[in-house]
């Protein structure tokens, strides 16, 4: 399974690359498909990076994210995931940040999944949580980065845990 999304956001590559990448660890402070977030401690941080992955809990699980690929320059980063349900054998996501002038940025993501047997029956299922997931995730993404305030989702979900 691959799925590729992108949203365009009006703030400066540079503000888009802080959030998604130096705050990496953070995403759960923003984002509701992540409750909380907190850094990987098992993962070696990368030149450029301020850690080397996270560690997150998400209506999926507890997941462990760690970078494969950092470029602080190109501004592009992969990284695995593993904690995912068994019929996904192997999951990565490649993140992008794109100037496109005047204060305006894209961000892309590039989530490729295998699965195994199993997976071929509750891939489709899965592909459609995920498909919602991702879309709010960038909504959520581009409100975050354009105003600075959490989305209502994400609001009612802290007041919830609280």
């Amino acid at each position: 399974m691959q799925f590729q999304k992108s949203v365009q956001i009006d703030a400066d590559a540079d503000r888009v690359w802080e959030i998604v990448a130096h705050e990496f660890d953070r995403v759960g402070e923003w984002s509701s498909a992540v409750a909380s977030s907190g850094p990987n401690p098992d993962a070696p941080t990368p030149d450029g990076a301020t850690v080397g992955g996270r560690v997150c809990a998400t209506d999926f699980g507890d997941l462990k994210e760690t970078f494969t690929m950092y470029d602080e320059a190109g501004k592009r980063f992969t990284f695995v995931v593993t904690g995912m349900p068994s019929f996904i054998t192997h999951a990565q996501n490649t993140v992008a940040v794109r100037p496109l002038g005047a204060g305006r940025a894209e961000a892309s993501l590039n989530i490729r999944m295998e699965t195994n047997a199993v997976g071929k029956v509750m891939g489709p299922m899965f592909a459609i949580k995920l498909k919602n997931t991702l879309d709010a995730f960038l909504g959520e993404l581009k409100a975050y980065v354009e105003s600075g305030e959490l989305s209502k989702r994400k609001q009612k979900q802290l007041a919830k845990a609280a």
